[in-house]
């Protein structure tokens, strides 16, 4: 009959989604399911347990467990009906169950709550209970500002003890502690342990145990931007290996002097924070040390600024060593940057900012100081631009050797003197207004001659000779402006 009943019951656990416990000492409730209502004032409890063990049933009727109304005790079976006469009709009920071997007794199985039929039941007021929060110092009660958290089914931070945190709903929480606590002290345990069971009605009393320092090692923080120092906010965790375990000491800013830390082995975790838009590139010496009794121990965090990808490029030119640029009368001229962005310009000096980085070359093309010749470019037509740097170019002209322009003037073939209209174009532009006319200082290059007005009365232009001419460095070259009289018969030489 019992195998038959433990064989029904394994299959409700089945339906139902009970969990099946692993540890001997460990129950597990079953039926009537929590929350749910009974047919009968007799109803038949079970549970599940592993091995040969007794248990111990309650029945109370609040949940806290002090008007208990059934208290068995040495079961040895994993079911147990409830004798008539001892259930009203219309309650509500609490139970619980917990398992005894060879001396030893578990924990209480969680408590769940039945109804009773009859009238609509009141539903059970929501559990809730106390946690006490304190801390010691050597073993004394201690008073202060230290930083904590409650995990659990709600979770709550304290930043002083002693503490009490009311109304907080019954179940499972952990105490974990942050930073802060007596000054220089060392943080041991947290006692009876971190992780807790907070049941209706009974509270939770947890200790932070600290102990004063046995040696006066200290540990030093600091950090540098770009090899710099650098002083402000940031977040990392000093975690000190000792006998007992890792003690962690969470830290906000550098730079930081840490005194009265064990000695042994100490290391430095970098989470998050420093200087704005850099990254850390390395802890130095190394983020794990040893500290000896009495000695400290130094930490550099060392970040970096992610260079930017861009960079600048100028241009410039000289004439005979002096500066010089593109303005009306001196000149124009032409030239090219090849390269990640390529560019023509027409002005001297010039900048090209946010430029990409990579291998540039400069190409002049034409043009630059009136007359003058390029004679390089310094100091090298190909350069390469690097990240947040700049790159020049110069253009190096120099000046070539003057020369001469002659206009002179001829009427039906013979030479003729007088007031003319004429334009010179080339590299040196001028206007004539007399000739014969010279023109010194001339640039060298490629000229010719306009006609404008004037020149002999009753006269036209028959031709202008040459058409052009280039004039060399140093050197000289002649127009003649022809005419021919047409104002009919030429006067002749004047007779005595």
């Amino acid at each position: 009959m019992f195998r038959m009943a433990l064989a029904l019951l394994l299959v409700l656990f089945t339906v139902i989604g009970c969990s099946i416990p692993t540890s001997p000492l460990t129950v597990v409730l079953a039926a009537p399911v929590n929350g749910t209502t009974t047919q009968t004032l007799s109803p038949t409890m079970t549970w599940v347990g592993i091995g040969n063990n007794t248990y111990h049933l309650q029945i109370a009727s609040d949940s806290s467990f002090q008007n208990v109304l059934v208290d068995e005790r040495s079961l040895t079976q994993l079911i147990y009906v409830v004798p008539g006469g001892r259930l009203s009709t219309a309650q509500t009920y609490f139970w619980r169950v917990r398992a005894s071997y060879g001396g030893e007794t578990g924990p209480w199985a969680t408590a769940w709550y039945f109804m009773t039929p009859g009238s609509t039941p009141i539903p059970p007021p929501s559990a809730t209970g106390t946690i006490n929060v304190a801390t010691t110092l050597d073993g004394t009660s201690w008073y202060g500002s230290i930083s904590y958290t409650l995990t659990g089914p709600v979770t709550v931070s304290g930043n002083a003890t002693p503490q009490t945190f009311n109304d907080m709903p019954a179940g499972s929480y952990l105490l974990t502690f942050n930073h802060g606590g007596p000054p220089g002290a060392n943080f041991i345990s947290i006692s009876p342990t971190a992780s807790e069971s907070l049941l209706a009605g009974r509270p939770i009393n947890y200790t932070m145990s600290f102990s004063s320092p046995v040696s006066g090692s200290s540990v030093q923080t600091s950090a540098t931007l770009n090899g710099m120092p650098w002083a402000g906010s940031v977040q990392y965790t000093l975690t000190h290996y000792t006998v007992s375990g890792p003690v962690e000491d969470n830290e906000y800013s550098v730079p930081r002097t840490v005194g009265y830390v064990p000695s042994g082995n100490i290391q430095l975790i970098y989470k998050s924070g420093g200087p704005s838009g850099a990254t850390l590139a390395g802890i130095t010496p190394s983020a794990q040390q040893t500290v000896s009794p009495g000695g400290t121990v130094y930490f550099n965090m060392n970040f970096v600024h992610q260079q930017p990808s861009y960079g600048t490029i100028s241009v410039s030119a000289t004439l005979d060593g002096a500066p010089w640029q593109v303005a009306i009368g001196s000149g124009s001229i032409s030239y090219s940057l090849i390269g990640p962005s390529s560019h023509s310009s027409n002005n001297v000096p010039a900048t090209f900012s946010s430029q990409p980085t990579g291998s540039y070359t400069l190409t002049y093309n034409s043009g630059g100081p009136t007359g003058a010749v390029l004679a390089s470019i310094s100091p090298s037509a190909s350069q390469t631009l690097s990240a947040g740097g700049n790159i020049h170019y110069t253009l190096n002209f120099y000046s070539q050797s003057r020369g001469t322009v002659h206009v002179s003037a001829t009427l039906n073939g013979e030479p003729w003197s007088g007031s003319v209209g004429y334009v010179i174009h080339g590299p040196y532009t001028e206007s004539g207004s007399y000739a014969p006319q010279s023109f010194s200082n001339a640039a060298t290059g490629t000229y010719s001659i306009s006609y404008s007005s004037g020149g002999p009365p009753s006269s036209v232009l028959e031709s202008i000779t040459p058409s052009s001419q280039i004039l060399p460095a140093g050197g000289s070259v002649n127009f003649n402006l022809h005419f021919r009289y047409h104002g009919g018969v030429m006067p002749g030489p004047l007779v005595q």
